[in-house]
């Protein structure tokens, strides 16, 4: 009689600890995207095509040295806005702290653009 008692428990307890990792399991999981696919990349092919159009019109600049600062400005705004977009598909902490790293580096990218002008 022990030995059914024993088993027993030992089962209930084994699907008890399995039911609470599957709920925390699914507790953790990513949070449902706050846009569908086909709505983030129609968003990502028209901020590719924005970029193209604006990275033309620095071909338009006669000086070289504006040329460069016209397209590390337009890259840079392209970068932040795939970012932004990135941010807004996957809802997470990381994707809006990522939005920060990639406008950092737009910024230093802009920045050494100017600094090889000067020099």
């Amino acid at each position: 009689m022990k030995t059914v008692n024993a088993t027993a428990s030992f089962v209930l307890a084994l699907i008890c600890a399995l039911t609470a990792a599957l709920g925390i399991a699914a507790a953790v999981e990513a949070p449902p995207s706050l846009m569908s696919r086909a709505d983030r990349l129609a968003a990502l092919a028209e901020i590719d095509r924005v970029g193209r159009i604006a990275v033309s019109h620095c071909r338009d600049i006669a000086e070289g040295a504006e040329r460069a600062i016209c397209r590390a400005r337009a890259r840079a705004t392209e970068r932040i806005s795939a970012a932004n977009l990135e941010a807004r598909y996957r809802g997470t902490f990381q994707a809006r702290e990522r939005v920060g790293q990639v406008q950092a580096r737009a910024a230093h990218s802009v920045g050494a653009a100017l600094r090889l002008v000067a020099t």
